[in-house]
């Protein structure tokens, strides 16, 4: 088991609301009438801990595991192995009525703010179904509630009786957010939640995202693969590689001095606002290996720049000096 559940962190009295060691999942793929089925681990041996008010940013390229971690962090898919604990409760093998339970304390929003309303429905209906089948609350209390978090995301009362077509992007998304809230949850897993939108609406959706944090005390697992938006809204940064973490520390660690190769690479691809300043771009060559045959070793050595033969034997163990952690032979 990796360490990565015993980082220290600023609110390290706080209890935490959700807790997961050497999480685990694999997918049986068919490949072919005459063949047998291929494993693909999707995420392996994962374990991470996070406080209210605190956000765990985890990032990766696009087949690096950073989605299905964020989907069973979430209840919606469950562990193929290791624990998982929300609240203090482990969510390993509990019966159908107490997974129902748990499921109020963490909530997701999604990537897509066009498909994750449906556009037949109201938004008020959409509001008030996760209050109609997980409370008792009456008709009236359901939809002073509707409104009250309608306001609180930053739109009108009488967007209530509107249709998602009749709103912006930007707007979708706040519905969203609004929808996740609605059962005042602890956690909430936002997988791209700003990725299809402009720039200038990201900013305030960001920035609504964190004031809505502090009034709820709501812990984050922001999945994303924008650095620049990691770096204004992360507590801490998890970077993930095929399914496993190449590096996890505090944000600012990870932006004034990434120690793993992978993590440098993504480093030098984040855009930055100034034209003056001089940037060292690393490229990486070559393709994300395929998760039916990881690479022997460490599994990003074949694209890594700096990789010597010991990467290609022996695979690095997760490990640091207390404030981080690394998964790299050549790592301080």
């Amino acid at each position: 088991m990796s360490d990565a559940a015993t980082l220290p962190r600023a609110e390290a009295a706080v209890t935490p609301v959700i807790e997961a060691q050497d999480l685990v999942k694999t997918y049986e793929v068919g490949r072919g009438l005459f063949s047998p089925p291929g494993v693909v681990r999707a995420v392996s041996g994962i374990s991470l801990s996070l406080a209210p008010r605190r956000t765990l940013a985890v990032v990766g390229e696009s087949g690096s595991g950073k989605s299905t971690l964020g989907r069973m962090l979430a209840l919606i898919e469950p562990p193929t192995g290791g624990h998982l604990a929300i609240d203090g409760v482990d969510v390993t093998g509990v019966d159908g009525a107490r997974l129902k339970g748990l499921r109020r304390s963490v909530q997701m929003v999604f990537q897509n703010p066009y498909g994750s309303l449906n556009p037949r429905r109201t938004i008020r209906a959409s509001l008030e179904e996760p209050l109609l089948v997980n409370t008792d609350l009456t008709p009236d209390q359901r939809h002073a509630r509707a409104v009250d978090m309608l306001t609180r995301v930053g739109l009108r009362p009488e967007h209530a009786e509107r249709y998602p077509h009749m709103f912006s992007g930007g707007q979708r998304q706040r519905i969203a957010i609004a929808r996740a809230l609605m059962l005042r949850p602890k956690i909430i897993v936002l997988d791209e939640p700003v990725s299809a939108l402009d720039v200038s609406v990201r900013a305030q959706v960001l920035n609504l995202l964190a004031d809505l944090q502090q009034e709820f005390d709501l812990a984050y697992v922001f999945v994303s693969h924008d650095l620049s938006v990691v770096r204004h809204i992360a507590d801490e940064v998890m970077v993930m590689y095929l399914g496993g973490v190449v590096e996890q520390a505090p944000k600012e660690a990870i932006f004034a001095d990434p120690r793993h190769p992978y993590t440098k690479a993504l480093l030098s691809a984040t855009p930055v606002a100034d034209p003056g300043r001089k940037r060292d771009r690393i490229v990486l060559t070559g393709e994300l290996p395929s998760p039916f045959a990881p690479p022997p070793g460490c599994v990003f050595h074949p694209r890594c720049p700096v990789a010597i033969d010991r990467c290609r034997v022996e695979k690095p163990v997760l490990a640091g000096d207390g404030t981080r952690l690394t998964a790299c032979h050549l790592a301080p």
